[in-house]
């Protein structure tokens, strides 16, 4: 029987063979289905899933297929039996001659301060880690989907598209299935919020029990906008931003539209390896529209911040501080 057989056909098949209707071609398909099984079993034991089911249904198997012959001669009474059992086993959503997925390698990676780190996936997903973030991911997809774990940092990513295992990022309490698109999170341990930006397709986010609000329900994500999920709390907001602008690290460039002003230090501290402060804890939330290109010295990025939004800033060897402006 193909390997490549869907599973609608195969169950209309064994129905036939059970109600005494089959063809007697497809008689023999299924008679030399259970011979090639019988035979790769010999070969390979562990990873078949024959060895998962009852040990009864492969015992008949064997025991009334004659291995030399090249046809396999079989009761009648006894290959309906084990019809039956394929066909509960597949309506439970198994597939007796499908293999266990290898067990999965997984690997970190950390982004060195002031470079991006750009990776293509096993399965051609195109990655872009933002300097300073960590990720996890398989060297290899081997399950149901595609898995990967943002530790913290930011990323951008181009996901391959495959219908039939789903793209996940984990980032701490929340995952995010992708539709087929371009997008970015954020999960810095400094910021008491996660955000998930889409610039193109979609993406489907979803909480686990550590939020509440978003628990066991997802919020679709569309092109240009951002969600917000505060941490520490169960609150969480859309907004419209621009989706370009967000990823706008991955040219080296820096594209700020309306950005709040921590996020902003936090990319500038990792482009330029310093720490940066406010002297008001208001300050973070200010929004900042400005463009800092890759040849861009931090002084000139500093002036730029400041004086398109009244703030002054000082500096104490690799520590800066923003203050407002009091005059």
């Amino acid at each position: 029987m193909p390997f490549n057989m869907p599973m609608h056909d195969i169950k209309k098949l064994l129905k036939k063979y059970i109600a005494g209707k089959c063809t007697p071609e497809e008689q023999l398909l299924i008679e030399q289905w259970y011979q090639q099984e019988n035979d790769r079993s010999k070969a390979d034991t562990s990873g078949l899933r024959f060895e998962h089911l009852e040990k009864t249904i492969w015992q008949q198997v064997q025991q009334h297929t004659s291995p030399p012959a090249k046809r396999v001669t079989m009761h009648r009474y006894t290959l309906l039996k084990i019809a039956a059992s394929l066909l509960l086993i597949i309506g439970a959503g198994m597939l007796m001659w499908q293999r266990w997925p290898a067990e999965e390698k997984w690997q970190e990676v950390i982004a060195s301060k002031k470079q991006p780190l750009q990776l293509i996936l096993d399965d051609g997903t195109q990655v872009w880690l933002n300097a300073g973030s960590r990720l996890r991911y398989p060297a290899h997809f081997t399950g149901v989907n595609r898995k990967i774990e943002l530790l913290s940092g930011e990323i951008c990513l181009d996901v391959k598209q495959d219908p039939a295992r789903p793209f996940i990022v984990k980032s701490g309490h929340v995952n995010t299935r992708v539709l087929g698109t371009v997008f970015n999170v954020r999960i810095y341990p400094q910021l008491a919020f996660l955000q998930v930006t889409v610039q193109q397709g979609k993406v489907a986010v979803q909480g686990d029990a550590g939020l509440q609000d978003l628990a066991g329900k997802e919020v679709l994500v569309l092109p240009d906008e951002q969600l917000t999920i505060n941490t520490g709390s169960p609150a969480f907001s859309k907004t419209i931003v621009d989706g370009k602008a967000v990823n706008g690290w991955t040219t080296g460039k820096l594209l700020f539209n309306n950005e709040r002003l921590d996020v902003i230090a936090l990319l500038l501290e990792n482009k330029y390896n310093k720490q940066i402060s406010f002297a008001d804890t208001t300050l973070g939330a200010y929004r900042i529209t400005a463009g800092i290109e890759t040849a861009d010295s931090l002084s000139e990025v500093l002036d730029i911040l400041c004086l398109a939004n009244k703030l002054t800033y000082s500096t104490d060897g690799q520590h800066i501080i923003f203050r407002k402006q009091t005059h």
